[in-house]
């Protein structure tokens, strides 16, 4: 296995590890025998995100716009997004997880012409070669981030930043779920601090519109951990400007 401290173990080795079992920090030995690893992720509770499904209530998310979902994992996300938008892609660096978000959609009975999953390099985007099947742009109105951010922070935060900033449109908004450092515990997601977050998109023209602490949704792997609650996390909202008159 690669050293943990490796860029390329933290950016994708790390990920394909957890999805086909060869890295289970998580599991003890004894329940890994011969299950997928897919069966069991850490973060996977098997339903669209809490956040995102009170975002969506709250009408907040607009029929027209186009969304994007980045680490979009096993589908459940998407499956809401589809719902709701005129248009979403999925991005992941995992193959098995692109996979399984196809299925969700499927399942979901998404028109395909709706919703569409990429097995793409989040840091390495947009990529305009990579048609998009509504025909438009790699400018999103709406991105939802649940736990891709704060594993690209370790990798290269600003080079994030960027391009998070380049996919969202003009008017658009960024709704991100990431570790928070002042969960008592080491566990659960990547852990950042308040400061790490509210300056994630310095040199950036994003501007952080709300932050503040939330509890990630309950898993299988959450309840086994003998606490009352969940791990603590950061809800983030983030805008872009409207484009100038004439721009």
């Amino acid at each position: 296995m690669s050293d943990p401290l490796d860029a390329d173990w933290l950016r994708r080795g790390k990920w394909r590890g957890f999805y086909d079992g060869t890295y289970a920090p998580h599991r003890k030995a004894a329940e890994e025998e011969s299950d997928s690893g897919i069966d069991h992720l850490p973060w996977r509770s098997h339903l669209p995100a809490s956040q995102l499904l009170q975002y969506i209530g709250d009408g907040k998310l607009l029929p027209s716009a186009r969304a994007l979902e980045l680490g979009c994992g096993t589908g459940e996300n998407l499956v809401a997004l589809a719902h709701h938008t005129r248009f979403v892609c999925g991005i992941d660096i995992v193959e098995d997880a692109v996979k399984s978000s196809q299925v969700a959609l499927r399942e979901a009975r998404m028109d395909c012409m709706k919703a569409q999953v990429l097995c793409a390099d989040v840091l390495e985007l947009p990529d305009d070669a990579i048609y998009l099947l509504d025909g438009g742009s790699w400018e999103f109105d709406f991105i939802f981030d649940c736990q891709c951010f704060h594993c690209l922070y370790q990798v290269d935060a600003e080079a994030a930043a960027q391009v998070y900033a380049k996919l969202l449109a003009p008017g658009g908004k960024l709704l991100m779920l990431t570790g928070n450092s002042e969960e008592v515990a080491s566990r659960g997601p990547v852990q950042l601090s308040y400061e790490e977050v509210f300056h994630a998109f310095d040199g950036t023209d994003l501007f952080c519109a709300e932050l503040m602490p939330t509890r990630f949704d309950w898993t299988e792997t959450y309840r086994k951990q003998s606490y009352e609650e969940p791990p603590l996390g950061w809800l983030s909202l983030w805008c872009k400007p409207e484009a100038e008159p004439g721009v």
